[in-house]
């Protein structure tokens, strides 16, 4: 049994034995939030969520499968995913015990908005796609499924004694206290993307170029819904790779400020001379687009570097994830590289998503007046493996 499908085996038996999962948001709201399947809770974990959480009480399913009941959106000024509050049955639907009859009764498939009650207790959120949207109610009802549960998951935020939500220590503490398990979202994420098969090969065509004949390879993604693509040249044993974040103005304008150009450059010759594959990721400057990078650069000319500048601009240092390229390589047959970076993150993520990295290979590019800051701040503050003494093409 491979390891997620083990851990996701241990969670279904952790909340049949009646205890709520506490998931956690490190990156967006930075809370936590109890979680359950809807088609188990009963009138005791509704207190318990009452009591310990005291956030919204909410009850989620996915967005269509609520149009597709009859249930309807609430009005919004800033996006929110609202549907109508609902009750069941025949009682007020305030008590824990009529709260818990109306979030079974809405895990009944069968069941439509004419057999519930509203404006009701229990607030009705619709999920999104997963890959789409990272919140709490698109992670706590991919989990559900993932465990074998109904698509539909409870959810209450957690608020510490002063009423804060934002409180990773209490939740700690919390979880100590009452013996819960705790998750984030980002490890939901890496589950989903372990169990599911999101990016397929799409076409495939002959692609010639300065470097070699390559073979061209585009793909169908579910998973971020961008078109990456691969170059390709037959190989013997462990395929060389290399993994290659867009830079239009490196790759395509022969921008000096990086030496990303050159890095694509070399990593062809070398794959065309050993054979392998080059995934390019379409996450232009570190995933924050093509125009916050020029405002990145503008930022960069008044002093600051690469890391300050996308911090400045409200972005993490490196927003790239590397989950579109582990599963290119799996729709390649691929689970086993020698990766072609100096970027021991990389090593890991990719690992994270179930790819063996059997070597990394360094690939240093070409050295100009105009990317030395940049290189150093690769080296200094985001722990790349250049090595500056003895190399001939990177002197620093």
């Amino acid at each position: 049994m491979s390891i997620e499908l083990g851990i996701l085996k241990d969670l279904r038996e952790y909340f049949l034995s009646g205890k709520p999962l506490i998931l956690i948001d490190e990156n967006r709201e930075k809370e936590g939030d109890f979680v359950y399947p809807a088609e188990l809770i009963d009138e005791s974990m509704v207190e318990f969520f009452v009591r310990y959480g005291k956030g919204l009480f909410c009850l989620v399913a996915p967005e269509g499968d609520l149009l597709s009941r009859g249930f309807f959106k609430l009005p919004t000024n800033y996006g929110a995913n609202y549907f109508i509050p609902i009750d069941f049955g025949d009682g007020t639907g305030i008590s824990a015990y009529e709260r818990a009859v109306t979030c079974r009764a809405l895990a009944n498939r069968d069941k439509k908005i004419s057999e519930f009650r509203y404006p009701g207790h229990v607030m009705l959120i619709g999920s999104q796609d997963f890959s789409k949207r990272r919140g709490h109610s698109e992670s706590s009802v991919e989990l559900m499924k993932m465990c074998g549960f109904k698509p539909y998951s409870v959810i209450v935020e957690i608020l510490n004694e002063r009423g804060d939500s934002h409180d990773f220590d209490y939740l700690s503490k919390l979880a100590e206290k009452f013996e819960l398990k705790t998750m984030s979202i980002k490890d939901v994420w890496r589950l989903y993307v372990l169990s599911n098969e999101l990016i397929k090969i799409k076409s495939t065509a002959k692609l010639p170029t300065e470097y070699g004949i390559f073979e061209i390879v585009s793909f169908d993604n579910k998973l971020d819904y961008k078109e990456h693509f691969a170059l390709v040249k037959r190989w013997q044993g462990v395929p060389l790779v290399r993994i290659h974040s867009e830079c239009v103005t490196g790759d395509c304008l022969s921008s000096l400020r990086c030496d990303c150009g050159s890095q694509l450059g070399k990593a062809l010759k070398m794959i065309e001379k050993d054979g392998g594959v080059l995934i390019y990721l379409r996450q232009e400057g570190r995933d924050i687009g093509l125009s916050a990078k020029i405002s990145a650069y503008e930022l960069q000319d008044k002093g600051l570097d690469t890391y300050e500048a996308n911090v400045k601009l409200g972005f993490k240092p490196d927003q790239r994830d590397y989950a579109a390229a582990s599963q290119i390589l799996k729709a390649l047959g691929i689970d086993k590289v020698r990766l072609l970076t100096n970027n021991p993150n990389k090593v890991k993520a990719l690992e994270s998503y179930g790819i063996s990295v059997v070597e990394r290979v360094s690939l240093y590019g070409k050295v100009t007046k105009f990317n030395v800051s940049y290189l150093k701040t690769k080296v200094e503050k985001f722990g790349h493996l250049i090595e500056i003494e003895g190399s001939k093409e990177v002197n620093l």
